[in-house]
């Protein structure tokens, strides 16, 4: 009896276990089945919500002094970061802080330490890094001595360039190159850099030790001249004049100052004398003209004109329109 109990129970196992692989055997198929298709419906990553695109920018990054001594502050500043969905500044362990930009910000690094400006486009991260370097001993002592700063020329036109120039600055840690319009940078001393200023820019050679700066500028005159004027586009007779040297008895020879913007070509320069009654009394020749100058030309006028107390000057087309008239009274 014992036995036949226990091969009931076995049997009884048997099916079960037999069911189960047959419900995970049909259930299988329709958890791949949920798998596939939960990953087919996974959204596309979305355009950046700033309209970046690529690599972000920054315009400069500068330290204010760049060398330091263990608790003197220096101030990091940066310009635009341009084409960037979020900027950061850096801290060398990895903290980062928000930013707008342009901005500054102050540090007391105790050693010699780099800072980085982060800018973010989606995917795309690109740094920036600004070093302080910091000595364990001063090298000065006081206010620091400028001994020059010069720019050749000081004034110049826009598109051309002028050369900044400067001496030995002594009793000094860091010596810093600036602007009005840019950032600084450091420069040994004594030196000079060629600028092309785009407009009337200070130039700022500072020098720091232990904190205490001395300061030198430099001013370059930037000249935009206005445009020249656009070339007269109407037809005109702008002068008349007796040519007296080329005139005697037998002829009248004018001068006629013209302009032809070139239209109803090729056109000629004519000229009419006339007497107080206002009739003609004489003619000159014709002679042909250039266009789009502003020039001058002579015309005779034989037998001299009895009587005259008038000239008119026309330009006259190929079809035989004046274009253009202008009378001066004249005897």
């Amino acid at each position: 009896m014992k036995f036949f109990i226990r091969a009931m129970a076995l049997l009884a196992l048997i099916l079960l276990a037999g069911i189960a692989s047959s419900q995970m055997a049909q259930a299988a198929p329709f958890q791949a089945q949920t798998q596939a298709e939960t990953l087919t419906m996974q959204p596309a990553s979305a355009p950046n919500a700033q309209g970046c695109s690529g690599s972000p920018s920054l315009q400069f990054v500068t330290a204010n002094p760049s060398i330091t001594f263990p608790g003197q502050v220096s101030t990091i500043s940066w310009g635009l970061v341009g084409n960037a969905s979020a900027a950061f500044f850096q801290w060398p362990n990895g903290n980062r802080q928000g930013i707008g930009t342009p901005g500054s910000q102050q540090v007391n690094p105790t050693q010699t330490t780099t800072y980085f400006i982060v800018g973010f486009c989606g995917n795309n991260q690109v740094q920036w890094p600004v070093t302080i370097t910091v000595q364990n001993t001063p090298s000065c002592n006081g206010t620091p001595h400028i001994s020059s700063f010069t720019g050749n020329p000081t004034t110049i036109n826009n598109g051309q360039s002028t050369t900044l120039s400067w001496g030995v600055v002594t009793n000094a840690d860091s010596v810093q190159l600036s602007s009005t319009t840019q950032g600084g940078s450091g420069v040994p001393t004594p030196g000079s850099v060629v600028v092309h200023p785009t407009q009337t820019t200070t130039y700022f050679l500072t020098a720091w030790c232990r904190g205490i700066s001395a300061q030198a500028q430099v001013q370059i005159n930037v000249n935009n001249p206005p445009p020249p004027p656009p070339p007269p586009s109407g037809n005109r007779i702008t002068d008349i004049t007796k040519n007296g040297g080329l005139s005697n008895a037998g002829r009248l020879v004018i001068g006629v100052r013209y302009f032809w913007n070139g239209e109803d070509a090729p056109a000629t320069l004519q000229a009419r004398a006339f007497n107080n009654a206002g009739n003609q009394v004489g003619i000159s020749n014709a002679t042909r003209i250039n266009a789009n100058q502003n020039l001058n030309a002579n015309l005779n006028l034989t037998p001299y004109p009895s009587g005259m107390s008038r000239i008119s000057a026309c330009i006259i087309g190929s079809s035989g329109t004046e274009l253009a008239c202008s009378s001066v009274n004249m005897q």
